[in-house]
């Protein structure tokens, strides 16, 4: 398994997650993991849960970008501890089809499990009965780069997303529940599909966490990795760069 390594440290471990590949195992895939990757790269005996050694977060397998790994108990509890607590600063990178009505916004809108699919989420409104089990609370703000159509007359946005909590499909979810999904993500209902781009055009830009330093104390750092060069090439054909 080839990770591009962003930064390291004896601590902490940022890499550059491409697409295709799952960051710890889902008991319904038999493939290697970024958390198997990391069980045979570094002594992780006890970091973290059995199975999912030095995972403090997640991206999904075809969102690339910044992932932030613990190689010790020490980074272990002070990363995850910034996740749940919401403290971590994130910036995604998107493609979504239509015209976004407005350049900033907040999406505002619960988030719970599917009833028609097992690895959906989906938003809780007055108008949405797909929804099952305990509805979590779920912000996302977001600005529109750029707006373009395309040669076949069909428009699509850039747009740079801020998640504000950290549930799980959260940016699929919610640019779905309000009808501009990300372009090549099937499983949310992206009309332009493999036709237009190779996957889900999501990208994690940036990260901000505190990190454990190499001394006592704790570091405040920002991790950016560039748009991939499968996303660049979907943005010249759309227009949008």
């Amino acid at each position: 398994m080839n990770l591009p390594i962003v930064y390291e440290d004896k601590h902490t471990l940022v890499i550059n997650k491409p697409a295709g590949i799952m960051v710890h195992p889902d008991d319904r895939q038999d493939e290697e993991t970024i958390a198997d990757w990391m069980g045979k790269t570094y002594p992780m005996d006890g970091v973290g849960d059995k199975g999912r050694e030095g995972i403090v977060h997640r991206l999904d397998r075809n969102t690339t970008g910044v992932l932030i790994l613990a190689k010790n108990n020490i980074s272990f509890t002070t990363l995850k501890k910034q996740f749940k607590d919401h403290t971590t600063r994130k910036i995604y990178r998107a493609i979504v089809e239509g015209n976004i009505k407005h350049d900033t916004g907040m999406i505002s809108l619960p988030i719970a499990r599917a009833k028609s699919d097992f690895r959906k989420r989906t938003i809780v409104d007055m108008f949405s009965g797909d929804a099952r089990g305990e509805e979590r609370e779920a912000i996302t703000r977001y600005k529109v780069l750029k707006r373009s159509t395309a040669a076949d007359g069909k428009q699509y946005c850039y747009v740079e997303c801020y998640p504000l909590t950290g549930r799980t499909h959260q940016i699929r979810a919610h640019f779905r529940g309000i009808r501009h999904p990300i372009i090549g993500d099937d499983l949310y209902g992206s009309k332009a599909g493999r036709d237009v781009a190779p996957r889900s055009m999501l990208h994690a830009y940036s990260l901000t966490i505190n990190i454990p330093g190499e001394s006592e104390g704790y570091i405040e750092k920002t991790f950016t990795c560039e748009v991939p060069q499968d996303m660049q090439e979907v943005l010249e054909k759309l227009l949008l760069i």
